[in-house]
Parts: structure tokens; sequence; C-alpha cells
């Protein structure tokens, strides 16, 4: 372990140790923050969005300090984990909204209309496509903190909602993901069966409530 790892672990150590919201924690982070920082080793993309992410970053990493696991990975890399984690939330937004902004049109009333709106759909298609525009909206939104608290092992940033967005629909394969993740050859194939294990009995669950599913 290097010098700044050293340092950073023993500054969350200290942070964990101090009583919530007390001026020692907050000390505590404010260095961890300037060393991180200063250190030119946290994760960077040239993307417009980047410092929100990086803020949504920090705070919930604050938040969340007692999570972390020295035995699992570094400080930074798993400051980095949970960065690009909401880079990617920002990227899909950002993608939503250029999709809705090119699926719309002024027609001649001056009426701002969805391109989809002038093709017909085959009448059986629409049901499954509000079925899968329902359940993509739960896997995002996770109103009730279900998915994001369903996690592998003690990596909360590799929770449910996380798999079920990198699986479904592009199918990203378990050896890109356990790459993305660093994880170990073991840990590469305990996640499948975690998958399965713990999470799509969330997504049945969640099309039996809505109806989509026979009980």
């Amino acid at each position: 372990m290097n010098q700044l790892e050293h340092q950073l672990e023993h500054l969350v150590a200290c942070a964990c140790d101090s009583p919530p919201n007390s001026p020692q924690r907050q000390r505590f982070l404010q260095e961890l923050h300037y060393c991180v920082t200063t250190s030119g080793k946290l994760w960077w993309e040239a993307v417009p969005y980047y410092n929100d992410a990086l803020q949504d970053m920090w705070v919930y990493c604050f938040q969340n300090l007692e999570a972390y696991d020295s035995n699992i990975a570094g400080v930074i890399t798993w400051l980095d984990a949970n960065l690009r984690r909401f880079l990617r939330r920002y990227r899909d937004r950002a993608q939503r909204d250029q999709s809705r902004h090119l699926s719309t049109f002024t027609n001649d009333g001056g009426e701002a209309r969805h391109r989809v709106d002038t093709i017909p759909s085959p009448p059986d298609v629409s049901p499954w496509l509000q079925m899968w525009e329902q359940t993509v909206k739960w896997v995002r939104t996770d109103p009730d903190d279900t998915l994001t608290n369903t996690y592998f092992r003690q990596r909360p940033e590799i929770n449910a909602q996380t798999l079920f967005l990198l699986r479904f629909p592009d199918e990203t394969p378990w050896k890109a993901i356990a790459a993305q993740f660093n994880l170990t050859p073991a840990e590469a194939t305990d996640l499948p069966k975690f998958y399965n294990r713990r999470c799509r009995p969330l997504l049945r669950a969640f099309g039996k409530n809505q109806g989509y599913l026979d009980s």
C-alpha cells in the first residue's frame, strides 16, 4: 500500500470512529476531500455534467462512509466506482433528454408533437412497450431504495439497480461488468449467482405487483 492510500484509509477510519455530524468527523472528511482532490488520481471525464456527478459522489460517499471496506478496494478505487456510477446516471439522463428532443417536431399548427405519434403502433406491441417503460422507470427511480440496498458483498456501488441497467436491454457481458468494477476472479464468478439469486426475484416481484406476471 502506498503512502497516499495509507493516509486515506487512516482518515476514513478516523471519520468513521468520530460521532456523526461532529466537528471531528467534519475535519477528517475535509482532510480526506483535500487529499483526494489534490492527488489528481480521481477518475475524470471531459463531460459537462462531471462536476455535478462529482458532487453527488462526495455526498453519497460521506453519508455512507461506513460501507467502505479496505479489504475489498482502496479508497480511490471505491470513490472512482461511485463517481462512475453517478456519471452513468447523468449520461443516461442526457441521452434521454436528447432522444426526447429529437423525437419531437412542430406541426403546421405550431403544436409540438412526438414523431412516434405519427407512426401507428401494432396493437399487440403497445402493451409490452408500456410494461417495459414502467419497469425501466421503476429501476431508475427505485422509489423505496430496495434496489440500491440490495448490493453485492460489501460493494454498495454494485447493486441491483446498477446491474439491471447494465444487463437490460443491452445485456452487458458479465466479463465486462467484472472489469468495470475491478472484481477478482472469484467475485466475477459469484456476481451472476448474486444477480440470479437476489436481483431477479425483485424484478419478478415487481412484475407480479403490477399484474404483468401471474402470482
